[in-house]
């Protein structure tokens, strides 16, 4: 008779304070830098595609911008609010680390170090830190695998349904997820100890769960010419780069204090009869991602369970300098992960050299500004026919957040799912563009005037320093014809 799954198993985990005080700690030091500088051009992309409810959108599945629609109505559309859904995205990774290493049979200080390692660990940090796809699709890997752990160490097929739950929710908000799918398909096929664990039609059951979740955006992308295809060929133009760096990176996002831990649980995995089913996923999802020149941050959910595994393995071994060594990476990294440096020191610091992002967060609101102040400059008969209009979703996305507090209308814009949502108004012949391809609108308009060039006032380098600000008078055709040609997928 198959025995039944103790679905009551992590309780023990729940009750270990040390493990809850990490996880607690993880989340406060998120929401102590939550507000810190502001919104990542992501989230503000996000925010507005969340007011466009749709089964999928141009570049990703539809849970994040449903998850940011629905906490901007429940916190009200704050920043500090939006930043609590990762924080508590951290906080779960820590659980579910520690949750894998009792698993995986790792007593109170095991699971300790690995709600540390996890909870210190610079990929996690920086990740939880913005409400990105990212967020889902790392706590979806951790949940899977910690499904995934308990079906081999129990041999009891009736977790398949929760896996491919698991599994589905994390294809509704990124694609990645497969990549797991995947490596654990090959793991199985691998391990002849874990293959009687496929004859079953519980595995039949979580299969139909995981289809039926992730349907919807496969569908979406069908019904709209698959415009995911055109921005995965633009990220494949930085494959060689990726590839150059995704190896030193795997060291810096994970601290170079934590490898030890990561890379042996990984061997230990592997020579487990059983559980190298997950250690041949890891080394999958690790090294596909590095063939196809993938950005090195996307293998990231495959950590939690490593540092499980790592930890197991040194159970019984002195433990405090480890539990030290991972407290010290958190600190470490927090310095690069988190905002914690002044804004004004980017400018001389080369922090952006690992975290970019810090960058993207600085200086929305002085853009949206500076495009008001050329909105009011129009004469009066030119701004009753003037629409707005942005190159990039990032700054869409600003003027959506802010554009209503300094009296602008509706912005449109031809990047991913923006142009979706366009074309602008008949009516409206006069532009005011920003960051807007200049021989474009040279093109679709008789004359074009550069009235401003926009700087953030910390000079700090990011996408939008130097965006140029344009007046377009004189549409030479109708918006229904001119449309199609101001399409922008990346």
């Amino acid at each position: 008779m198959t025995r039944r799954p103790e679905l009551t198993a992590v309780t023990p985990v729940l009750k270990n304070k040390a493990v809850w005080l990490a996880a607690v700690t993880a989340f406060l030091i998120e929401m102590a830098f939550s507000a810190r500088y502001g919104y990542v051009r992501d989230e503000l992309y996000f925010l507005a595609a969340g007011a466009h409810p749709a089964a999928g959108y141009v570049d990703q599945p539809s849970l994040t911008p449903l998850l940011a629609h629905l906490d901007a109505l429940v916190t009200g559309n704050t920043l500090v609010g939006l930043r609590a859904l990762p924080a508590l995205g951290l906080a779960a990774l820590v659980l579910l680390a520690a949750a894998m290493a009792r698993a995986l049979g790792a007593g109170s200080r095991g699971q300790l170090l690995a709600a540390i390692a996890a909870g210190g660990t610079g990929e996690y940090l920086g990740a939880m830190h913005e409400l990105t796809t990212t967020v889902p699709d790392f706590v979806a890997w951790a949940v899977a695998l910690y499904l995934v752990t308990r079906l081999l160490t129990s041999r009891d097929p009736r977790w398949w349904p929760a896996i491919g739950g698991a599994a589905g929710i994390g294809m509704s908000a990124k694609w990645n997820i497969g990549f797991l799918v995947a490596g654990l398909v090959l793991g199985f096929a691998g391990t002849p100890q874990a293959r009687p664990l496929l004859r079953t039609w519980y595995l039949v059951a979580g299969a139909a769960v995981f289809a039926a979740l992730a349907a919807p955006d496969f569908l979406w992308q069908a019904a709209h010419g698959w415009p995911n295809l055109a921005v995965f060929r633009v990220l494949q133009g930085d494959a060689w780069q990726n590839r150059a760096q995704y190896w030193p990176l795997q060291v810096v996002y994970t601290s170079i204090l934590l490898v030890p831990l990561w890379v042996r649980g990984i061997r230990w995995a592997l020579r487990h009869p059983v559980l190298r089913v997950v250690g041949i996923a890891a080394v999958f999802v690790l090294v596909t991602q590095f063939i196809l020149g993938g950005k090195a941050y996307y293998p990231g959910g495959i950590y939690t369970f490593c540092f499980a595994a790592g930890a197991v393995s040194l159970e019984g071994l002195p433990w405090r300098r480890r539990a030290l060594t991972g407290i010290a990476a958190g600190v470490i990294s927090s310095l690069i992960a988190l905002p914690v440096l002044p804004a004004a020191t980017l400018a001389r610091v080369p922090v952006q050299k690992v975290n970019y992002d810090l960058g993207e967060e600085i200086g929305w609101p002085t853009e949206v500004a500076a495009l008001a102040a050329a909105w009011r400059a129009l004469p009066p008969a030119e701004r009753e026919r003037a629409t707005l209009l942005a190159g990039n979703y990032g700054e869409a996305g600003a003027v959506d957040r802010y554009g209503a507090s300094f009296g602008l209308p509706q912005v449109y814009s031809g990047a991913n799912s923006f142009w979706f949502w366009g074309p602008p108004p008949a009516a409206d012949t006069v532009v005011v563009a920003v960051d807007v391809d200049p021989a474009l609108l040279h093109r679709e308009f008789a004359h074009v005037t550069q009235v401003a060039l926009y700087h953030n006032e910390l000079n700090v380098a990011d996408d939008e320093q130097g965006a140029v600000i344009d007046v377009a008078t004189g549409l030479r055709s109708s918006w229904a014809a001119a449309w199609p040609a101001f399409k922008h997928f990346s």
